[in-house]
């Protein structure tokens, strides 16, 4: 294919093609060095050439894959996708309209089958005229996790977990709080770090998982 129709996020090249925020942000915060699980946006460019080469159908805004096997086989032979060595989570990252697309979670994309149902359910829940970029991420090991939201006009930020409550907000190369549970103190240098690449004067909502050891940004709005 002349063209990889995918941009692994770190990459930097969500710049060059009109992909909705959810994608573009994650892509920034990878290249920037934020803890953004291993995955990449399959754009709507390889939804199209899926299309002409007969892989996949669409039939009354219905998307199907008469062989599954031939779609497995093109995305990761063909377009050159990389195996991803973890269950993954596939979410729809095209706009207007991503954010009410139910994510598929835990998919084995090794596995044919699942690979193209979810693809397929993804795609199918596009508007017509809209794009169909589809983002798919390795599946962290979930010990804790939330959301947080950090307001430029407060102290402190919000955090949404099992319970809500709220940590102080990080400064310049200021230590995390001690008296914070350790998952807590990741998550405050995560969001210093949200800070730092995006900019302190707005609002940011991120969705964030802890498996013990560090503390990820799996989206951000």
């Amino acid at each position: 294919m002349a063209v990889t129709p995918f941009i692994w996020l770190g990459a930097k090249r969500t710049r060059k093609h009109p992909v909705s925020d959810k994608g573009k942000l994650l892509d920034i915060a990878a290249s920037r060095g934020l803890p953004v699980p291993n995955g990449g946006i399959l754009l709507h460019e390889l939804y199209q050439l899926l299309l002409t080469e007969g892989v996949i159908v669409l039939h009354e805004q219905r998307v199907t894959v008469a062989d599954p096997t031939w779609l497995h086989e093109t995305l990761h032979t063909g377009a050159r996708f990389p195996r991803l060595g973890k269950p993954v989570a596939v979410r729809a990252a095209f706009a207007p309209g991503s954010e009410h697309v139910p994510a598929r979670l835990d998919v084995d994309f090794d596995n044919p089958q699942a690979l193209s149902n979810s693809l397929c359910a993804i795609w199918s829940a596009a508007a017509p005229a809209a794009r169909r970029d589809v983002l798919v991420m390795e599946m962290v090991t979930r010990q804790v996790a939330g959301t947080a939201v950090t307001d430029p006009t407060q102290p402190h930020d919000a955090i949404h977990s099992a319970h809500t409550f709220t940590i102080p907000q990080l400064t310049g190369w200021q230590r995390p709080t001690a008296s914070l549970p350790s998952y807590a103190q990741r998550l405050q240098q995560l969001l210093r770090g949200v800070r730092r690449t995006f900019g302190p004067t707005a609002p940011w909502r991120i969705e964030w998982v802890d498996d013990g050891a560090i503390c990820w940004l799996v989206q951000i709005q």
